[in-house]
This record gives C-alpha cells, structure tokens and sequence, in this order.
C-alpha cells in the first residue's frame, strides 16, 4: 500500500504516531511512581492502566486518516486557501475507534475503573472541550460526514498493532473490521456524552476513581501528543541537585553584594525535612531558597516530579520567574497567568504558541504562576486534566498563604486535602502566619511539620510609628525623606492614590509600580526599581519583589499586609534607623479591606499605635494575632460554601466533562466585586496585530468588565480597549471615579 497520510503539514502519519509513542514510553516512566501510586489508591490494575493509555496514544489521530483532512494538508503544504467551515474535526472520527477499541480491551482484558470507556472521552477531548452540549463541535452537526481513506486507515491500524507488539500487549484486532460508512461520528458522540457517561457516573460503585484516572490518561496523551508534534525528548522533572542550588545561591548573593557565610539553621532544617511543611520566618530571611531547597530533596524522595511555586498575584510572580530561571535554567521554568488568552485553535501545531501551552499546563520541570491556575481545576476549566495530573505529582510551594480571604482559602484547604491524597507534598510559606490559621491549615494534612525561623523572629528591623492623619497630608515629609538621601518607598492601597501621588510628586522622579502596567512594562520597571531613590506603589509589592529601602510611608492596610510592605524595608537588616510611618484608612481603604465593616483596619491601626516603636518579628505576629484572634474564618459563609463548591460542581460535570459555563458566580476562585479580564491598550493595536499569541501577553492588562464593555474594540478576534495609558504611569480609568478608585 502506498497511501501517504499526514499527521501535520510538515509530519507524515506515521512519523506522528512513532513520535507519540516515544514520547508516551518517556512519560510512563517518567510518571511510573505516580502511576503506581493511583493503581493503588484507586483500585486499578497497573498493567490495564498501560494498555489503556497506549490505546488513546495510537489511536488519537486515526481521524486523520479522512477525504477531508487529507485536502486540508495539501492546502496548508501548497500555501493555498482552505475553507475552514467546511472541516471536520479529526477526533470526532477517532473517537469511534477508540470507542470500539475501549470495548474490545473490555471485553478480554476486564474492566479498568468501571464502564466508562475514558480512552474514548480522553481521545475526543484531546483538542476541544468536551460536554454534552457539544459547542465546540458545532458545525459538525450539519457538515458533510468525511469519508475514511481505507488504506490510510489500514496502515494506521497496522502501525497501532506494531507499537503494541513491541510492548508485548495484544491489539484489539476487531478494530480492522470496524466500517465507519454507516457511522454518525458526531451522533454518535453527542449520544454518548448526553446518554451513556452521567449515567455510569452516578451508577458506577467506583465514581470516585473515574475522574483521577481518566486525568491521569488524558495528561498522557497530552504529553503524547505535543511532545510527538514537537519530536523532542520529555523534560518531566528537573536534575538539579541540592548542592548545585546552594552554588547558585552563593552566585546570587555575590551579584546582590550579600555576605554569604552559607545555610542559615532555617533553611537547613527546611531542606532537611521530608512532607508536609508550614515555614514561618519573615521577608528577607531566605524563605524561597528554603522553600526551593526542601522541594529539591522530596522531589528525589519521591522519585522526581514537578515543582511549583504559587503565589498571590502574577504582578508579583515575574521577580520569582526570572529568579527561578536563573537557578534551573531557561527552558525548565514556565510562567503561567490568567492573561494569556489569545490562543490559535490548532495552538499545538505551532512551536512558539506551544511554549505557552507548556506554561499553562504545567508541565516545564518548574511552573510559577497564581494560586489560581490550580484552583480552577477543581472546576474542571481549562486544561485541567493536564494541570491537575502534573500537580498529583509535584512538590507545591504556596507563598504569602495568609494572603487569600475566605473564599479562597475554603479552595485552597480543599485543595491541599485533595492533591496530598493524590500524592503531592505542600509547604505552605508565610512572615505573619496568625496562631488561628496554622491551626486551620494544619488540619488540612494527615501530618505537617511547623518550622519557624526562631533567630530572626526575636530581631528588630525597624521602628514603627503611626499618625492620625491621612497619607495626602504627608507630601512635605515625603519630599524630606527624598532630599535627606534616605531610598523612600510609598505603599498605597488602590491605584488611582498611587497615581495622584505620583502626579504630585513627579517632580522628585519617583518611579510609579501597580498591577495596570502592561507585563512588559512591568518587567522593565522592575529591572531598575531597587535604584529608584522614592517608589511609589501599590500592595503589590507586598510578596516576592526583592528590594530594599531605608524609609517606607504606608497607607494603613490589615496588620500582615503592613508586615509584608515593611519587609522591602532594611531587607538585608543591615542598616540603622530604618523607619516605617503608618497613616490611617482613607474611606477606600476600608472600602477594599473591610466591606463587611469589621473594623479590622481600625484594629490594625490601633494595634500599631499602641505598640513600642521598636518592634520584633514575634512582636509583629503577636499584634497580628491580636488583631485577628476574633476572626474564626472557617465559621463565615463564605468559607463554608466555597468547602462544598468542588462536589457541586463534580457531581454536575459528571466528574469528567470540560466546563462550559464561565459565568457561576460560585465557580470562581475569588469573589471579588467586579470582574477583570485581559484586554490590550488600543494604542499598541499596531504593534499587537505583528505578534504571535505568545508575545502579545507582553501588552495586556487586566482591565474591569464594565469598562471593556463601554471602551472595546474586537480586531481580529482580539480584545482591544480604548484607555490612557503611558509607560510612567500606566492604565488609568476616568469614566467612573468611584468605582476606579477601588481597584488595586
């Protein structure tokens, strides 16, 4: 037979399929603990696992092998035009021989987690999302069913049955029989889906081993497949040693003129420990290299993995990216955010969009990225299969955890229940953890190991001082700070203040830093924000930014977060008469901290202004405690519906199916007033339009939903959104003063 099928415009068929299957024999092992450890949390037999799975690898392009496809190469080959309209989607075809092969494997190798054959839901949805209403195949419902290439699918079949013999399982032969000339692939499908898998799932006795197991073979095809299309070898798990992330940590200190004279006891007990760790020290101290030199030793108890590291916000993310980069290597580290949204359909086709495909799935050796990208998979949004499997089997390090209010943390509890379970180890990081939250965390984990910088918690850094009088009153002390040659940092809570005060005090060059700076500004002021002699800032350098200042000015804010602001002051604890001035809450403050009206930022404020000046790390949790020793966060509503809002949305999504509904108030991982999106400033539309998806995040921000709607423009399937915006002081919102001022 001389058919000649491709698998992608430049990737014959059967260069693919041997790729894919290199790339699967490379996943296996490199997941074989992981593997090992679900067969035996869920009652499946390993070897069937195997076969399954190899199954979806074989025949997840058989699809390919149709009239209509092959027409689609030829055009893409020869740079001709191609009626996209009239296509229809490969996995649609390969989904009925992956169902009949699921039944074949059935019916002589047994049942692997009940009746629901996932090999065939893991093949459908390896492209598009797969739910009952079946969006993302809509105009299959009325094109023209494509006809199969006989021969094509013949040698496609005979290749499957080839890869299956070298690993010495038997194929299901059955499937040379099988004759699509009758078969509806999209009825088919969409019978299936709306009829066949709710009903398994609520009648299956093993429910609760369906949607790990089916991940888990889904994320290998992913791996699969996208490493076959790129025909490279499988980077799963970094190599890095412990003593080769101390040199580098040496380096580091050497650049930054930091005496290193080696691990402090914390970090050393830190690196020491295997499982479960909640690390209290405060800023300054060392807590990432901890974090990242006790990831290092479990990752080679555990027999290697991911490693991720989660923090509150991706405006704080970039320092820890690029950090990161420079001890792994670039490459081995992905940056993951809600704001790469622009994304081709055939996204893995194309070698520069699958980098980002690779950050958002989690699956580079190091994945920095928001506390929310692991959230989101318990509501099965995205890629969720991939994000979760890769998480199962990873080290997570989840920086500034007292950061998230009660919603969030609900998740996050849940969470940590859920990938410990899976197999994942946690340490959960923090300077001001409060006694009440250690409590509620601990609870989380079967054991957890508490370690608190004991040294550093009995020292001093600065001295404390409050006025009762608002932050705008405080220009001319601003100004002397400035011309007294002391490095001045100004933290306000939202904005719109930042940028006043900037306005106003631009003539001392004051450097302007927020979250409504496109990702590329974001980067370059961060390249020179530690030479600024006054920065003006909201709280988002509150977490990860790796700066030191002599003198800070701050809004008042909830004791931890005054406690992170104060920690970008005297950082290195070696200079003398660092100080920090506390100005009281502006109505907006209290706005954004306290909508419930607690009285918690008066709390705070009280709390400083009764204190010492001189204050130690112990003192500063001891008056966050204090502040908070009335909150039992786990009795709000809020947490106690965000504990029970994964199961509803399970038992809704059959534990198996792709969300299609972006608009659940509840399935969310933060409840906020107003809703953001990524959009792009219209005045770099130009620009924009000359880049691929990957490079165009470089000028997105995020920007309120009721603005969007009142200022877009859609160029090319893309957002645009008229707003002012320079590279000093960033996006600014003039339509509605009131609603503006609250965004931070």
């Amino acid at each position: 037979m001389n058919c000649v099928i491709w698998a992608k415009p430049d990737q014959l068929y059967d260069e693919h399929i041997n790729a894919s299957y290199r790339a699967w024999k490379q996943t296996v092992e490199a997941k074989k603990k992981q593997i090992q450890r679900f067969s035996q949390e869920f009652d499946f037999d390993e070897s069937r696992f195997l076969k399954s799975s190899l199954l979806s690898v074989v025949l997840h392009d058989i699809g390919k092998c149709t009239d209509i496809f092959q027409q689609m190469m030829a055009a893409k080959q020869k740079g001709n035009h191609f009626n996209y309209s009239e296509n229809y989607r490969h996995e649609l075809v390969s989904f009925i021989y992956a169902v009949y092969g699921s039944a074949a494997l059935m019916q002589k190798e047994g049942l692997l987690i009940g009746k629901l054959p996932i090999e065939a839901l893991a093949v459908l949805g390896h492209h598009k999302a797969i739910n009952p209403n079946m969006s993302f195949f809509e105009k299959e419902r009325t094109n023209e069913i494509p006809s199969v290439i006989d021969d094509g699918a013949n040698q496609a079949l005979l290749l499957a049955k080839q890869i299956f013999e070298k690993e010495g399982y038997d194929f299901p032969d059955s499937l040379f029989k099988l004759s699509m000339k009758n078969i509806d692939p999209y009825k088919t499908a969409s019978k299936f889906l709306n009829n066949f898998v709710a009903k398994i799932f609520q009648e299956e006795s093993s429910r609760e081993a369906i949607r790990p197991t089916y991940l888990l073979l889904k994320a290998i095809l992913h791996y699969s497949d996208w490493y076959g299309s790129s025909d490279s070898d499988v980077n799963y798990s970094l190599q890095t040693k412990s003593i080769e992330l101390v040199s580098e940590i040496e380096k580091r200190c050497k650049l930054k003129n930091i005496n290193f004279t080696g691990l402090t006891e914390f970090q050393k007990e830190c690196a020491s420990t295997l499982g479960h760790v909640i690390a209290i020290a405060p800023t300054g101290s060392g807590k990432t290299e901890a974090s990242l030199l006790w990831a290092l030793n479990n990752l080679e108890d555990m027999g290697g993995g991911k490693l991720i590291y989660l923090l509150p916000t991706m405006v704080t993310a970039n320092s820890i990216f690029l950090r990161l980069e420079d001890y792994f290597g670039k490459g081995n580290v992905g940056l993951t955010h809600s704001t790469a949204s622009f994304m081709f359909q055939e996204e893995e086709d194309n070698p520069i969009e699958r980098s980002v495909l690779f950050d958002k799935s989690f699956i580079k050796p190091v994945t920095v990225a928001t506390i929310d990208q692991l959230l989101v998979t318990g509501f099965n949004h995205g890629k969720w299969t991939l994000i979760e499997a890769n998480a199962a089997n990873a080290v997570i390090i989840i920086d500034e955890i007292h950061s998230y209010d009660s919603w969030t943390l609900g998740l996050v509890i849940k969470s940590i229940e859920h990938f410990s379970r899976l197999g994942a180890r946690f340490m959960l990081m923090s300077a001001t953890m409060p006694a009440y939250l250690t409590n509620l965390l601990s609870k989380a984990f079967p054991s957890v190991e508490v370690i608190k910088d004991n040294f550093l918690l009995n020292s001093c850094r600065n001295k404390y001082t409050t006025y009762d009088k608002y932050i705008d009153d405080a220009i001319s002390d601003i100004e002397q700070s400035v011309y007294d040659g002391k490095k001045t940092l100004v933290v306000v809570n939202n904005v719109a203040k930042c940028q006043e005060l900037y306005e106003k005090l631009s003539y001392l060059n004051p450097v302007c830093y927020h979250s409504k700076f496109t990702l590329e500004d974001r980067i370059k002021k961060e390249s020179f924000i530690e030479e600024s002699k006054l920065l003006i800032a909201t709280q988002v350098v509150e977490v990860s930014l790796d700066i030191d200042f002599d003198v800070m000015f701050c809004e008042c804010a909830p004791p931890d977060a005054i406690v992170q602001r104060a920690g970008r002051v005297n950082r290195r604890r070696k200079k003398t008469d660092t100080h920090i001035f506390i100005f009281k809450a502006s109505d907006v403050s209290k706005r954004i901290y306290d909508p419930d009206s607690t009285g918690l930022l008066t709390s705070s404020f009280q709390s400083f202004e009764s204190s010492p000046e001189n204050l130690t790390e112990a003192d500063l949790i001891r008056i966050v405690d204090n502040v908070y020793s009335k909150i039992k966060i786990e009795d709000s509503k809020n947490f106690i519906d965000s504990s029970t809002q994964y199961e509803k949305t399970q038992e809704r999504l059959s534990g198996v199916f792709d969300n299609p509904n972006r608009e659940d108030n509840n399935e969310v991982t933060r409840k906020m007033d107003y809703l953001q999106i990524p959009v792009i400033p219209l005045v770099f539309r130009d620009e924009a339009l000359r880049l691929p998806p990957s490079k165009r995040r470089l000028f997105e921000i995020k920007v309120p939903y009721w603005y969007v709607l009142k200022n877009k423009q859609e160029i090319r399937g893309i957002t645009f959104c008229e707003i002012d915006y320079d590279f000093e002081i960033g996006a600014q919102f003039k339509n509605d003063n009131e609603i503006s001022s609250l965004i931070i």
